[in-house]
């Protein structure tokens, strides 16, 4: 039978597995670090086992993040979660259709900025109360409310373009990065915020050859139609 209090020891950011340059490293975020850069390379690639690895990938980081009273990242978890199994039947199901880049167009993004706004205000003031909602959860006060609030909701706005081939999804995700970064670097999980940096750095790859496919297709049905 499974101990529960070793399994809770295993999940604790306090199980160190090894000091690497004086930063005591727990096995939590070693595991949270290395799934979230597989999963993302795979997503690059297009292979379906993205999505069972995002869960793992999801499970270790909702640990992780309620550990560091980042509960609107602990609450996203949640989603990505949800979503991978949602994307993994839906990848099942494939049968080698193609779907095309398309842009949401400039309404819609002024709908998509003031969707954030009132989103990352409303999970922020949320987040606020959990621990005066839920005392003996939430311990502990949340840090960086709003700056967590919108890396959160942004996030699955980004991931929802992302399935649905928008092209605004990998301009989200620079933003996204870029915030998480500085969160992470000052809340001194140095393993995190690298795996951000790289991160980062596919976001911007991601901006380049999907805004360079979505001209492409631009191109060819203006050709096809003229």
């Amino acid at each position: 039978m499974l101990d529960l209090r070793f399994l809770k020891e295993l999940f604790s950011l306090d199980y160190t597995i090894f000091v690497w340059l004086g930063y005591p490293l727990s096995l939590l975020e070693l595991l949270g670090t290395t799934s979230g850069l597989i999963c993302v390379y795979l997503a690059s690639r297009n292979h379906i086992l993205t999505w069972p690895i995002g869960i793992f990938n999801s499970i270790c980081f909702f640990f992780l993040f309620y550990q560091i009273q980042l509960y609107s990242d602990m609450l996203l978890q949640i989603y990505f979660f949800g979503s991978s199994i949602y994307g993994w039947i839906i990848w099942r199901k494939r049968t080698g259709q193609f779907t095309k880049i398309v842009s949401l167009g400039r309404k819609m993004n002024l709908f998509l900025m003031f969707l954030i706004l009132v989103g990352t205000f409303g999970l922020g003031y949320l987040t606020k109360h959990l621990p005066v909602l839920f005392p003996q959860i939430f311990q502990k006060p949340p840090d960086f409310l709003y700056w967590d609030a919108f890396t959160t909701v942004t996030s699955i706005i980004a991931n929802l373009l992302l399935a649905q081939r928008k092209l605004e999804s990998w301009f989200l995700w620079v933003l996204v990065d870029i915030v998480c970064i500085v969160l992470y670097s000052l809340k001194n999980i140095p393993f995190v915020t690298i795996e951000y940096v790289i991160f980062l750095l596919i976001a911007f790859y991601g901006c380049w050859h999907w805004y360079k496919e979505y001209q492409e297709n631009r191109k060819f049905e203006t050709n096809f139609t003229s």
